[in-house]
């Protein structure tokens, strides 16, 4: 008769794990299994006989004589089959074995993906030492979650240490340490902010001459932002699980968050073109503030949808955490963008000169802007 038993080795891991968190740390080292030419019967009595809860049981692996994983036979597909009749036909998942030193959170996403109750997990010599149960993976993907949501917010632990953050910390513990957390990416923010400010005050001139620029400001950067947030969210969601990888980014996921971002910029710089026309450039004389405003959104909406790809990507390949890096550049470089290319267009379509004085300045713009200055100026 073939054995049929429950085995209780531990895992030990390989001294030099390539893993930061490996799965070998959170496996269950009880599971049911028989080896290779046992019948149905031996496999159910198998179950019968092990103290396990119900999820532990689900499943019945096969092993050859030296332990080594061969597959498993599902639970459903054993109280189906014949008693007599051996286990070889019910089994399946022959490659769906993880090494001990997996990263967790890729254990898990495997076990989710493949739709199976248990995970095995085998050593170097692929023995099977132990099982990744349905319950532990989703603990171990709800706290990468967690943790991915908390970089990403500028309150995570950017360097990747032990001391993961924890929300009654934030809450309740020492100022210094919640202060700690969450300044360094606001440093980030306040430098980029202070260079589009610097941008801006180099179009002083411009804003100037047409008050009705400055009100589209806000709308050129938030949009562009708010753009950047979707598609950075997009990779990073992607990227976890397996959908956006290194290998066809270029080919697979960057052309087509392009392409995408193309389609919005366009449909968006349309709308927000017609309104500015109507809203401010036609009763202000000034019909090609529509234009300005449709280019400069296009263009930092388009921009911000390929930096929302392209950014994450560059960190990824240079060892750098992305989730909490990657918006403050992305917000910077698409503010600073979009607003160069709006006060460029503003400038040049208006007609105002940027290197001349305030009187020739003004040749050619818009008579109403012009009547405007000359009362400020009397």
């Amino acid at each position: 008769m073939a054995t049929t038993t429950i085995d209780t080795t531990r895992a030990t891991g390989a001294p030099n794990r390539p893993a930061r968190d490996p799965i070998s740390e959170r496996i269950r080292d009880a599971f049911v299994y028989v080896t290779e030419g046992a019948k149905v019967a031996d496999a159910l009595e198998a179950v019968r006989r092990s103290r396990m809860p119900a999820g532990q049981a689900a499943c019945v692996f096969v092993i050859d004589g030296h332990g080594r994983y061969k597959g498993y036979a599902r639970l459903s597909a054993l109280l189906r089959a014949d008693e007599e009749s051996t286990i070889t036909a019910l089994v399946e998942g022959a490659d769906l074995a993880v090494p001990h030193d997996t990263e967790q959170e890729a254990a898990a996403r495997r076990l989710q993906l493949r739709d199976v109750p248990l995970l095995p997990v085998v050593n170097a010599k692929s023995e099977m030492i132990g099982i990744l149960t349905f319950d532990d993976a989703m603990d171990i993907l709800e706290q990468e979650t967690t943790d991915d949501i908390m970089y990403k917010a500028g309150v995570g632990d950017v360097f990747n240490t032990v001391d993961h953050v924890r929300s009654e910390r934030l809450t309740q513990g020492p100022i210094w340490y919640t202060v700690r957390v969450r300044i360094l990416f606001l440093m980030v923010t306040l430098a980029g902010g202070l260079i589009v400010g610097g941008l801006i005050d180099q179009f002083e001139d411009v804003l100037g001459a047409v008050i009705a620029l400055a009100i589209f400001i806000p709308l050129v950067m938030d949009m562009g932002g708010n753009v950047g947030t979707q598609s950075s969210t997009i990779f990073a969601r992607g990227f976890a699980l397996g959908h956006v990888t290194m290998q066809d980014f270029w080919r697979k996921s960057f052309f087509r968050e392009a392409a995408v971002g193309l389609v919005m910029a366009v449909g968006i710089a349309l709308v927000a073109g017609t309104v500015a026309y109507f809203w401010q450039g036609l009763p202000n004389d000034i019909p090609q503030l529509g234009i300005v405003v449709g280019v400069a959104l296009f263009t930092s909406v388009f921009t911000a949808a390929c930096l929302g790809f392209l950014m994450p990507y560059v960190m990824v390949r240079m060892g750098i955490d992305h989730a909490p890096g990657a918006d403050p550049f992305i917000t910077t470089i698409k503010d600073f963008t979009g607003l160069l290319v709006y006060f460029l267009m503003a400038s040049w379509l208006i007609g105002i000169d940027l290197d001349s004085d305030d009187t020739a300045m003004m040749h050619d713009a818009p008579a109403v802007i012009v009547a405007h200055l000359n009362d400020v100026a009397d």
